[in-house]
């Protein structure tokens, strides 16, 4: 029994050390706030979204994701899954949906300084 206890605690203190993403960038993606997505850009980002794909500086990726929301309007944003990945780094993976349908997200991000750094994002067609 004690054993059990002691199981139960330990998954729910490493479920804590999942950073979730902040509650900013899930409102910024509701309302498709290019601006403030990108203030939680890294100096360069790696983004992939439908007829844009590269490593680009976070002023260029704030205009193209800026380009990508006046085509594709959002009207929500959920985070379904989210976890840790390679070298302190976390992952939140969501579902976008717009006028023109759901975009299945992917962000991986770091926390640099206290603050939600994002090292990549990922805007792909859920169809």
């Amino acid at each position: 029994m004690r054993n059990i206890i002691f199981g139960i605690f330990l998954m729910l203190s490493l479920s804590s050390l999942i950073s979730p993403v902040s509650d900013e960038i899930v409102a910024a993606f509701k309302t498709g706030n290019s601006e403030e997505i990108a203030k939680h850009f890294n100096t360069s980002i790696d983004l992939s979204i439908p007829e844009n794909e590269g490593v680009f500086s976070n002023v260029q990726a704030q205009l193209i994701l800026k380009t990508f929301f006046s085509k594709h309007q959002p009207s929500n944003f959920k985070v379904v899954h989210q976890g840790d990945s390679k070298n302190n780094s976390h992952y939140s993976i969501g579902n976008l949906t717009t006028d023109n349908g759901t975009f299945r997200t992917y962000i991986l991000y770091k926390e640099m300084n206290k603050k939600v750094t994002i090292i990549e994002l990922r805007i792909e067609s859920d169809e």
